[in-house]
């Protein structure tokens, strides 16, 4: 977990533009640990200081099977996620990291994904910049409510990432103009500070089904990261619930809990404290229970080697609306160790022959028809691991259980010898099926990856080659690793990739791609988002 992603802000825009390697560097702290498991890393692109909410420009289908959605400007974006209205299957609303902007990137259809408004969105105040963008529908309350992260960079003390906040912004007229950021949790500190916490790596769910007792409750998650002079302390999973539209939240709190037989190594505090977490994903079932996975390193029986830091999925509910909290539980064990993937020369896990930074993380959804509870991951078994030069052959795994205590045998989604990554899984309601989205390398070209689909059921999947070009991540115009041998591989295309079904049974796809030659240096690649309806 200690080993991921987005490289966000600031040193000039014209320095990227001369692909100056010291724009993409990030300055070592001396983190401990689960070191460089938060998200956010100071380093990257200064973004642009607009308005909190502004149309940009227009995007229209014109019979592409793949759009891409970005037509603000060359710079990069990635981490795309996307939602459907559960009342209109036309209406959409996509979002990613922007580059060239102050925070995050809207991508509005009320036509099925023919026709697109683009434009920036969720800064908070001056000099803030976002990360980790996010999107949900509340019914109920006729809004969607966006999550990001907030925070702003220290230029004097070190290219510090300083006043990491949790905000949401609201979108009454379905996602054209959106408010004033609000402000969830409020962070303190800078990267060395004697004191500091900085939320990251946020997720959301509205309880959308009007039989449910807490019908129009949004749900809130994600990592709170407390660390001392630069070291690192813990990672607690925090939560917040809105009742009315996202305007006002309940009071933040931790709910990752304890739990001494699964987290049996502790850096800091209590023992037995399940707080040394990432990736944190909520769901509802139609009855309105509650259920939250999260990644941690603590369980010290899955490492093979003292401090090889193998994870594991642990998952929790709530029968009450978010007010109390199960004692964590044991799902999967993961094989993504400290010698389980090569290094990049950013010290993150990496695939084989990349540079692309990597985690295992996938999300937890429930069936809106049957509660039934899917969990998808990726990670290296099947690949060479535990020792100093792994090779990697890393798949997606989907796992399901109708309780959330008794999970079935993890299954393998794909069976390409190569490597799958950054898998997403939905629930179809109009056929009770699942689709899972993931980056795919089985190509005849190893260094290309594409978008691929499985639909189905574990064990008898269907898959589509989403994407109608392949990626080239190991020839980036940004992000370059300036290695020897692989200069140009990019280090980093966001965290996730996303899939939505509507009510009329159609899969909604947007994925990170590197398929269009950068317009000043047409020998290397852009990175935009793309969508694709099937």
């Amino acid at each position: 977990m200690r080993r991921f992603t987005v490289a966000v802000v600031v040193l000039a825009v014209l320095a990227l533009l001369v692909g100056a390697g010291a724009v993409e560097a990030r300055p070592s702290l001396p983190e401990g640990g689960m070191a460089k498991k938060r998200s956010v890393d100071v380093a990257g692109f200064d973004k642009q200081h607009g308005p909190q909410s502004q149309i940009e420009c227009a995007v229209a289908l014109g019979g592409s099977a793949n759009v891409k959605l970005d037509c603000d400007d060359p710079f990069p974006n990635n981490e795309p996620d996307i939602e459907v209205d559960p009342a209109d299957p036309l209406h959409m609303i996509a979002s990613s990291n922007d580059y060239g902007t102050c925070c995050d990137q809207f991508y509005t259809t009320f036509d099925g994904g023919r026709n697109w408004t683009t434009g920036n969105m969720s800064r908070e105040k001056p000099l803030k910049i976002g990360s980790d963008p996010v999107t949900v529908f509340d019914r109920k309350h006729g809004v969607a409510i966006h999550a990001s992260l907030s925070f702003k960079v220290q230029h004097a003390a070190g290219t510090q990432a300083c006043d990491g906040d949790l905000v949401v912004s609201i979108s009454r007229d379905g996602g054209l103009i959106w408010e004033l950021p609000v402000v969830v949790d409020d962070g303190i500190g800078c990267d060395l500070s004697e004191t500091q916490l900085f939320n990251d790596k946020e997720w959301i769910v509205t309880d959308n089904k009007a039989s449910s007792p807490f019908y129009g409750r949004t749900y809130l998650t994600w990592s709170k990261f407390e660390s001392h002079y630069g070291v690192y302390a813990s990672s607690a999973i925090w939560g917040a619930f809105s009742d009315d539209g996202g305007d006002h939240w309940s009071k933040p709190k931790e709910i990752s809990g304890s739990n001494s037989a699964l987290c049996t190594f502790q850096l800091t505090g209590p023992a037995g404290e399940c707080d040394e977490n990432q990736f944190s994903v909520p769901t509802v079932r139609p009855d309105g229970t509650v259920f939250v996975a999260f990644v941690n390193e603590q369980n010290r029986s899955l490492w093979e080697t003292d401090l090889e830091l193998d994870d594991q999925y642990l998952i929790i509910r709530s029968d009450d609306g978010g007010v109390t909290w199960s004692t964590p539980a044991f799902v999967v064990g993961l094989e993504d160790g400290a010698r389980d993937y090569p290094i990049n020369v950013n010290g993150r896990q990496t695939l084989s022959g990349y540079q692309l930074r990597v985690n295992p993380a996938g999300n937890l959804v429930a069936s809106p028809r049957t509660g039934n509870l899917f969990l998808v991951f990726a990670d290296n078994r099947n690949g060479t691991h535990d020792t100093n030069s792994p090779v990697t052959n890393t798949d997606v795994f989907v796992m399901t259980s109708s309780n959330g205590t008794t999970w079935a045998t993890p299954t393998r989604v794909d069976a390409s010898v190569s490597d799958q990554w950054f898998p997403w899984v939905e629930v179809n309601p109009a056929t009770g099926s699942i689709g899972i989205v993931y980056n795919d390398r089985s190509t005849s070209d190893s260094k290309l990856y594409n978008a691929s689909l499985a639909e189905g059921m574990p064990g008898a999947f269907a898959k589509t080659v989403v994407s109608t070009a392949a990626s080239h991540p190991t020839e980036s115009r940004f992000f370059r690793a300036h290695i020897t041998g692989c200069e140009n591989c990019a280090t980093f295309h966001g965290d996730y990739i996303a899939i939505s079904y509507g009510s009329d049974g159609k899969a909604n796809l947007t994925w990170t791609d590197m398929r269009d030659p950068d317009p000043g240096v047409p020998a290397l690649f852009d990175q935009f988002i793309y969508f694709a309806r099937k």
